[in-house]
Protein backbone atom coordinates (compact mmCIF):
# COMPACT_ATOMS: atom_id res chain seq x y z
CA UNK A 1 0.00 0.00 0.00
CA UNK A 2 1.04 3.53 -0.95
CA UNK A 3 1.17 5.98 1.44
CA UNK A 4 -0.94 9.10 1.28
CA UNK A 5 0.58 12.62 1.66
CA UNK A 6 -1.22 14.58 4.08
CA UNK A 7 -4.22 16.42 3.33
CA UNK A 8 -4.41 20.11 3.60
CA UNK A 9 -7.18 23.14 3.01
CA UNK A 10 -7.68 24.23 -0.34
CA UNK A 11 -6.38 27.74 -0.10
CA UNK A 12 -3.02 26.64 1.46
CA UNK A 13 -2.38 24.85 -1.25
CA UNK A 14 -3.18 27.27 -3.99
CA UNK A 15 -1.30 30.34 -2.07
CA UNK A 16 1.26 28.74 -0.21
CA UNK A 17 2.95 25.52 -2.56
CA UNK A 18 4.28 23.18 -0.79
CA UNK A 19 6.85 20.90 -2.18
CA UNK A 20 6.24 16.92 -1.72
CA UNK A 21 9.15 13.94 -2.47
CA UNK A 22 7.89 11.38 -4.60
CA UNK A 23 10.28 8.65 -3.26
CA UNK A 24 7.99 7.69 -0.90
CA UNK A 25 4.84 7.88 -2.62
CA UNK A 26 6.40 5.32 -5.34
CA UNK A 27 8.82 3.55 -3.60
CA UNK A 28 8.05 3.49 0.24
CA UNK A 29 8.89 5.41 3.48
CA UNK A 30 12.77 4.12 3.39
CA UNK A 31 13.71 4.71 -0.13
CA UNK A 32 16.88 5.75 -1.23
CA UNK A 33 17.78 9.21 -3.05
CA UNK A 34 17.51 8.93 -6.75
CA UNK A 35 20.58 8.80 -9.16
CA UNK A 36 20.64 11.05 -12.43
CA UNK A 37 19.34 8.35 -14.63
CA UNK A 38 16.60 7.64 -12.92
CA UNK A 39 15.27 11.14 -11.82
CA UNK A 40 15.68 12.12 -15.62
CA UNK A 41 13.24 9.59 -15.93
CA UNK A 42 11.09 10.83 -13.99
CA UNK A 43 11.40 13.68 -15.22
CA UNK A 44 10.30 12.28 -18.96
CA UNK A 45 7.41 10.65 -17.16
CA UNK A 46 6.06 13.60 -15.52
CA UNK A 47 6.65 15.83 -18.47
CA UNK A 48 4.72 13.44 -20.50
CA UNK A 49 2.06 13.76 -18.84
CA UNK A 50 2.17 17.40 -17.82
CA UNK A 51 2.76 17.26 -14.05
CA UNK A 52 4.30 20.24 -12.92
CA UNK A 53 7.58 19.13 -11.07
CA UNK A 54 10.92 20.33 -9.85
CA UNK A 55 14.46 18.08 -9.63
CA UNK A 56 16.76 19.31 -6.79
CA UNK A 57 19.92 17.50 -6.05
CA UNK A 58 20.63 16.36 -2.42
CA UNK A 59 23.98 17.71 -0.63
CA UNK A 60 26.41 15.44 -0.12
CA UNK A 61 26.40 15.67 3.61
CA UNK A 62 21.98 14.37 3.04
CA UNK A 63 23.55 11.15 1.01
CA UNK A 64 23.50 13.14 -2.61
CA UNK A 65 21.90 11.60 -5.45
CA UNK A 66 18.20 13.47 -6.93
CA UNK A 67 14.85 13.92 -5.53
CA UNK A 68 11.87 14.77 -7.64
CA UNK A 69 9.36 17.10 -5.73
CA UNK A 70 5.95 17.97 -6.76
CA UNK A 71 2.84 20.53 -5.62
CA UNK A 72 0.74 18.62 -2.75
CA UNK A 73 -2.45 18.94 -4.86
CA UNK A 74 -0.44 17.09 -7.75
CA UNK A 75 1.53 14.22 -5.75
CA UNK A 76 -0.90 11.56 -5.51
CA UNK A 77 -1.07 12.31 -9.59
CA UNK A 78 2.20 12.26 -10.26
CA UNK A 79 2.93 9.17 -7.78
CA UNK A 80 0.25 7.12 -10.05
CA UNK A 81 1.94 8.10 -13.10
CA UNK A 82 5.30 6.93 -12.20
CA UNK A 83 3.67 3.40 -11.01
CA UNK A 84 1.84 2.87 -13.83
CA UNK A 85 4.99 3.53 -16.03
CA UNK A 86 7.30 1.15 -14.31
CA UNK A 87 3.83 -1.42 -14.02
CA UNK A 88 3.12 -1.05 -17.81
CA UNK A 89 7.07 -1.73 -18.60
CA UNK A 90 8.16 -4.46 -16.36
CA UNK A 91 9.37 -7.32 -18.46
CA UNK A 92 6.83 -10.09 -18.53
CA UNK A 93 9.44 -13.15 -17.91
CA UNK A 94 12.41 -14.09 -19.72
CA UNK A 95 12.05 -12.40 -23.06
CA UNK A 96 13.70 -13.58 -25.75
CA UNK A 97 15.50 -11.03 -27.59
CA UNK A 98 16.44 -11.83 -31.98
CA UNK A 99 20.45 -12.25 -31.64
CA UNK A 100 21.03 -9.56 -34.43
CA UNK A 101 24.86 -10.26 -34.61
CA UNK A 102 26.14 -11.09 -37.95
CA UNK A 103 26.78 -14.66 -38.59
CA UNK A 104 29.50 -14.16 -40.63
CA UNK A 105 32.57 -11.92 -40.66
CA UNK A 106 35.13 -10.16 -42.98
CA UNK A 107 37.68 -12.70 -42.63
CA UNK A 108 36.08 -15.58 -44.50
CA UNK A 109 35.37 -13.35 -47.56
CA UNK A 110 38.98 -11.71 -47.46
CA UNK A 111 40.43 -15.69 -47.47
CA UNK A 112 37.96 -16.99 -50.33
CA UNK A 113 39.26 -13.94 -52.11
CA UNK A 114 42.51 -13.99 -51.26
CA UNK A 115 42.95 -17.36 -52.82
CA UNK A 116 41.20 -16.27 -56.00
CA UNK A 117 44.56 -13.37 -56.42
CA UNK A 118 47.36 -15.70 -55.38
CA UNK A 119 46.31 -18.48 -58.06
CA UNK A 120 45.43 -15.20 -60.75
CA UNK A 121 50.00 -14.19 -59.72
CA UNK A 122 50.92 -17.73 -60.06
CA UNK A 123 48.80 -19.24 -62.92
CA UNK A 124 50.34 -15.84 -64.89
CA UNK A 125 54.01 -17.10 -64.35
CA UNK A 126 55.22 -19.16 -66.58
CA UNK A 127 57.28 -22.62 -65.79
CA UNK A 128 59.24 -23.72 -68.66
CA UNK A 129 60.22 -27.01 -66.91
CA UNK A 130 56.61 -27.83 -66.03
CA UNK A 131 55.38 -26.83 -69.45
CA UNK A 132 52.76 -24.45 -67.26
CA UNK A 133 52.42 -21.05 -69.27
CA UNK A 134 48.94 -18.49 -68.88
CA UNK A 135 48.02 -19.59 -72.24
CA UNK A 136 47.60 -22.98 -71.07
CA UNK A 137 45.66 -22.66 -68.40
CA UNK A 138 43.16 -20.37 -70.06
CA UNK A 139 42.97 -22.78 -73.20
CA UNK A 140 42.02 -25.46 -70.48
CA UNK A 141 40.00 -23.43 -68.47
CA UNK A 142 37.95 -20.97 -70.13
CA UNK A 143 34.26 -21.25 -70.12
CA UNK A 144 34.73 -22.15 -74.21
CA UNK A 145 31.21 -23.22 -75.56
CA UNK A 146 32.54 -25.88 -77.82
CA UNK A 147 34.29 -27.81 -75.36
CA UNK A 148 31.36 -27.45 -72.77
CA UNK A 149 28.62 -28.99 -75.07
CA UNK A 150 31.03 -31.59 -76.02
CA UNK A 151 31.23 -33.24 -72.38
CA UNK A 152 34.11 -30.61 -70.64
CA UNK A 153 31.16 -29.14 -68.23
CA UNK A 154 34.09 -28.36 -65.29
CA UNK A 155 34.66 -25.55 -67.54
CA UNK A 156 32.24 -23.62 -66.05
CA UNK A 157 33.87 -23.90 -62.67
CA UNK A 158 37.75 -23.12 -63.70
CA UNK A 159 36.89 -20.45 -65.86
CA UNK A 160 36.05 -18.85 -62.52
CA UNK A 161 39.25 -18.56 -61.41
CA UNK A 162 40.60 -16.89 -64.55
CA UNK A 163 41.47 -13.80 -65.38
CA UNK A 164 42.64 -11.65 -68.24
CA UNK A 165 44.95 -9.35 -66.01
CA UNK A 166 45.07 -7.38 -62.75
CA UNK A 167 42.67 -4.65 -63.05
CA UNK A 168 40.25 -7.94 -64.09
CA UNK A 169 41.04 -9.93 -60.97
CA UNK A 170 41.09 -7.04 -58.35
CA UNK A 171 37.75 -5.51 -59.60
CA UNK A 172 35.72 -8.86 -59.69
CA UNK A 173 37.38 -9.53 -55.98
CA UNK A 174 36.42 -5.72 -54.48
CA UNK A 175 32.63 -5.70 -55.98
CA UNK A 176 32.07 -9.33 -55.03
CA UNK A 177 33.67 -9.23 -51.92
CA UNK A 178 31.30 -6.80 -51.00
CA UNK A 179 28.06 -9.22 -51.90
CA UNK A 180 29.67 -12.24 -50.73
CA UNK A 181 30.57 -10.42 -46.90
CA UNK A 182 26.86 -9.00 -46.78
CA UNK A 183 25.66 -12.53 -47.77
CA UNK A 184 28.01 -14.67 -45.01
CA UNK A 185 26.59 -11.68 -42.77
CA UNK A 186 22.82 -13.51 -42.46
CA UNK A 187 23.81 -16.91 -43.91
CA UNK A 188 27.79 -17.65 -42.76
CA UNK A 189 30.75 -17.72 -44.42
CA UNK A 190 30.77 -21.35 -45.70
CA UNK A 191 27.46 -21.21 -46.97
CA UNK A 192 27.94 -17.50 -48.52
CA UNK A 193 30.63 -19.04 -50.23
CA UNK A 194 29.41 -22.45 -51.36
CA UNK A 195 26.58 -20.74 -52.88
CA UNK A 196 28.17 -18.34 -54.92
CA UNK A 197 29.98 -20.49 -56.15
CA UNK A 198 27.31 -22.85 -57.11
CA UNK A 199 25.54 -20.01 -58.62
CA UNK A 200 28.86 -19.02 -60.59
CA UNK A 201 28.82 -22.53 -62.01
CA UNK A 202 25.55 -22.63 -62.97
CA UNK A 203 25.18 -19.14 -64.37
CA UNK A 204 28.60 -20.04 -66.73
CA UNK A 205 26.19 -23.48 -67.71
CA UNK A 206 22.81 -21.73 -68.44
CA UNK A 207 24.93 -19.30 -70.44
CA UNK A 208 26.58 -21.69 -72.38
CA UNK A 209 23.43 -23.31 -73.09
CA UNK A 210 21.66 -20.50 -74.62
CA UNK A 211 25.05 -18.53 -76.58
CA UNK A 212 26.08 -22.23 -78.19
CA UNK A 213 29.33 -23.09 -79.33
CA UNK A 214 30.64 -20.06 -80.17
CA UNK A 215 30.76 -18.16 -77.19
CA UNK A 216 33.54 -18.32 -74.95
CA UNK A 217 34.35 -16.30 -71.63
CA UNK A 218 36.69 -16.23 -68.18
CA UNK A 219 36.28 -14.22 -64.91
CA UNK A 220 34.41 -14.48 -61.45
CA UNK A 221 32.07 -11.98 -62.73
CA UNK A 222 29.58 -14.80 -63.07
CA UNK A 223 29.85 -15.78 -59.52
CA UNK A 224 29.91 -11.95 -58.39
CA UNK A 225 26.78 -11.33 -59.58
CA UNK A 226 25.39 -14.23 -58.08
CA UNK A 227 26.56 -13.17 -54.69
CA UNK A 228 24.58 -10.38 -55.88
CA UNK A 229 21.07 -12.52 -56.55
CA UNK A 230 21.95 -14.57 -53.27
CA UNK A 231 21.90 -11.57 -51.16
CA UNK A 232 18.49 -10.27 -53.05
CA UNK A 233 17.19 -13.19 -52.42
CA UNK A 234 17.74 -13.95 -48.50
CA UNK A 235 16.97 -10.45 -47.39
CA UNK A 236 13.15 -10.34 -47.08
CA UNK A 237 14.12 -12.98 -44.87
CA UNK A 238 16.54 -11.15 -42.88
CA UNK A 239 14.34 -7.78 -42.52
CA UNK A 240 14.43 -6.51 -38.49
CA UNK A 241 17.72 -8.91 -38.05
CA UNK A 242 17.30 -12.71 -38.00
CA UNK A 243 16.14 -15.11 -40.60
CA UNK A 244 12.42 -15.28 -39.81
CA UNK A 245 10.57 -16.33 -42.97
CA UNK A 246 7.55 -14.95 -43.94
CA UNK A 247 6.01 -14.31 -40.49
CA UNK A 248 2.76 -14.68 -39.51
CA UNK A 249 -1.02 -13.96 -40.42
CA UNK A 250 -2.86 -15.37 -43.34
CA UNK A 251 -1.05 -16.77 -46.55
CA UNK A 252 -1.82 -14.44 -48.88
CA UNK A 253 -0.89 -11.49 -46.38
CA UNK A 254 2.71 -13.60 -46.02
CA UNK A 255 3.09 -13.78 -49.43
CA UNK A 256 2.58 -10.18 -50.46
CA UNK A 257 4.73 -9.51 -47.22
CA UNK A 258 7.23 -10.98 -48.82
CA UNK A 259 6.79 -9.87 -52.03
CA UNK A 260 7.07 -5.97 -50.93
CA UNK A 261 10.03 -6.93 -48.82
CA UNK A 262 11.98 -8.46 -51.93
CA UNK A 263 10.92 -5.36 -54.28
CA UNK A 264 13.82 -2.99 -52.80
CA UNK A 265 16.84 -5.73 -52.70
CA UNK A 266 15.71 -7.21 -56.16
CA UNK A 267 15.64 -3.71 -58.18
CA UNK A 268 18.70 -2.86 -56.48
CA UNK A 269 20.45 -6.18 -58.01
CA UNK A 270 18.92 -5.46 -61.59
CA UNK A 271 19.87 -1.87 -61.30
CA UNK A 272 23.53 -2.90 -59.97
CA UNK A 273 23.46 -5.39 -63.40
CA UNK A 274 22.29 -2.63 -65.67
CA UNK A 275 25.12 -0.22 -64.46
CA UNK A 276 28.11 -2.73 -64.11
CA UNK A 277 27.26 -6.29 -65.88
CA UNK A 278 26.21 -4.72 -69.26
CA UNK A 279 29.17 -2.97 -70.68
CA UNK A 280 30.83 -3.29 -74.39
CA UNK A 281 33.37 -5.62 -73.00
CA UNK A 282 31.29 -7.67 -70.53
CA UNK A 283 29.32 -11.16 -70.75
CA UNK A 284 25.91 -10.06 -69.91
CA UNK A 285 24.46 -13.28 -70.29
CA UNK A 286 27.07 -14.88 -68.02
CA UNK A 287 25.86 -11.79 -65.48
CA UNK A 288 22.14 -11.91 -65.93
CA UNK A 289 22.41 -16.09 -65.74
CA UNK A 290 24.58 -15.67 -62.35
CA UNK A 291 22.75 -13.55 -60.98
CA UNK A 292 19.53 -15.27 -61.49
CA UNK A 293 21.28 -18.79 -60.57
CA UNK A 294 22.04 -16.32 -57.23
CA UNK A 295 18.83 -15.88 -56.78
CA UNK A 296 16.67 -19.66 -56.99
CA UNK A 297 19.56 -21.12 -55.01
CA UNK A 298 19.19 -17.60 -52.11
CA UNK A 299 15.57 -18.26 -52.28
CA UNK A 300 16.08 -21.97 -51.12
CA UNK A 301 18.58 -21.06 -48.60
CA UNK A 302 16.55 -18.50 -47.04
CA UNK A 303 13.79 -20.75 -46.97
CA UNK A 304 15.69 -23.40 -45.29
CA UNK A 305 17.39 -21.27 -43.00
CA UNK A 306 13.82 -19.81 -42.04
CA UNK A 307 12.79 -23.00 -41.09
CA UNK A 308 15.66 -24.54 -39.41
CA UNK A 309 17.83 -21.78 -38.42
CA UNK A 310 21.47 -20.95 -40.11
CA UNK A 311 23.94 -23.12 -39.95
CA UNK A 312 26.07 -23.30 -36.84
CA UNK A 313 30.20 -22.39 -36.69
CA UNK A 314 31.20 -26.12 -37.16
CA UNK A 315 28.73 -26.70 -39.92
CA UNK A 316 30.00 -23.14 -42.06
CA UNK A 317 33.60 -24.50 -41.80
CA UNK A 318 32.59 -28.01 -43.02
CA UNK A 319 30.84 -25.97 -46.10
CA UNK A 320 33.82 -24.35 -47.25
CA UNK A 321 35.31 -27.74 -48.38
CA UNK A 322 32.98 -28.15 -51.16
CA UNK A 323 33.40 -24.27 -51.92
CA UNK A 324 37.02 -25.28 -51.89
CA UNK A 325 36.75 -28.18 -53.65
CA UNK A 326 34.30 -27.48 -56.81
CA UNK A 327 36.89 -25.21 -58.63
CA UNK A 328 39.85 -27.19 -57.22
CA UNK A 329 38.27 -30.58 -58.69
CA UNK A 330 37.17 -28.63 -61.31
CA UNK A 331 41.21 -27.93 -62.58
CA UNK A 332 41.95 -31.72 -61.69
CA UNK A 333 39.39 -32.83 -64.26
CA UNK A 334 41.07 -30.21 -66.66
CA UNK A 335 44.11 -31.34 -66.61
CA UNK A 336 43.43 -35.09 -66.41
CA UNK A 337 41.41 -34.60 -69.53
Amino acid sequence: MQPKSPRTGFLRRVLRHAWTDLRPLVSGGDAAPLSHKEAKLWSLILSSRHVPFRMRRMDASMGGGYVIEVQEWFAERAAGEITLYFEENRPDGAVALPDLRPVGGLDSTVAGLALLVVFYVLYHRVYPGLGLYPERWVEIGSANGSAILSGEWWRAATALTLHADGPHVLGNAVIGGVFIWLAARRLGGGLAWLLTILSGVLGNLVNTVVLGVHHDAIGFSTATFGAAGVLAAITPFTVGGGVHGLGDGLTVSRIGRFISNALIPFGAGLGLLAMLGAGEETDLGAHLFGFLSGVALGLAAGLAAARRGVPGRAAQLWMYLPAAAVPAGAWALAWLA
